[in-house]
């Protein structure tokens, strides 16, 4: 049976398609730069010569890392209200895709942290400088640096998990594809158009992380 493409079909429906992808772009925007916070703690955590720090941090990647974000988001959304924490769906998006990408998070950055040289924090110690200042001013500005290249595809990633988010009733890309896939009937069109976006959102950020490496490395002459 021939398929005929018939976009006009879904034409009605493209400008609920922008609301939804800001809310993909805001979604992924908030977890992210929630899950780089929490994953610098987590890494730091790994390093500290407490034990009981080292086991909270690997126990918590362990955990995230092993467990589907599907999960995550239906414990928040569906299992912590009869606990009495509820949260809207957004919110409930927001705090599972954070969770799971700071266990990703938190091992990129602990890679940065084991490329650092030790003679810079026995530098920053002769200077009189604290933990807090060691890692401020020193270390971390020095490890996003390395770690630049892995970081944005762990971006990218998050961006193409927030589409799970549709599954806690967030009206994202995917929730749009659902929607307008069973209401129009047009469903191939409706998943090339969902696809199209997700494809341009992922090359902006691909686009401004090769900006950033070439501001970071253009003193040196490497290209990334």
């Amino acid at each position: 049976m021939h398929y005929t493409l018939q976009f006009r079909s879904i034409r009605e429906y493209l400008p609920l398609l922008w609301d939804a992808a800001y809310t993909t772009l805001y979604l992924s925007v908030l977890a992210i730069i929630l899950s780089v916070i929490i994953g610098c703690g987590l890494a730091i955590m790994r390093r500290s010569q407490s034990r009981f720090a080292r086991f909270v941090a690997v126990a918590y990647i362990e955990v995230m890392r092993n467990t589907p974000l599907l999960v995550i988001l239906y414990i928040v959304y569906f299992a912590l209200p009869a606990m009495g924490l509820r949260f809207s769906s957004f919110a409930a998006a927001s705090i599972g895709l954070t969770l799971n990408s700071a266990g990703y998070m938190a091992e990129i950055i602990r890679a940065g942290l084991v490329a650092i040289a030790h003679g810079q924090f026995e530098a920053a110690r002769a200077q009189g400088f604290n933990p807090v200042q060691t890692y401020r001013h020193i270390i971390l500005q020095q490890v996003f640096r390395v770690i630049y290249a892995p970081l944005g595809n762990q971006v990218i990633a998050v961006i193409l998990a927030s589409s799970l988010a549709s599954a806690v009733a967030v009206e994202d890309v995917a929730s749009w594809m659902q929607t307008v896939g069973s209401t129009s009937f047009r469903f191939f069109e409706t998943f090339l158009v969902a696809a199209a976006v997700y494809l341009v959102l992922c090359q902006t950020v691909n686009l401004i992380r090769l900006a950033i490496g070439w501001m970071l490395f253009r003193d040196n002459g490497a290209r990334r």
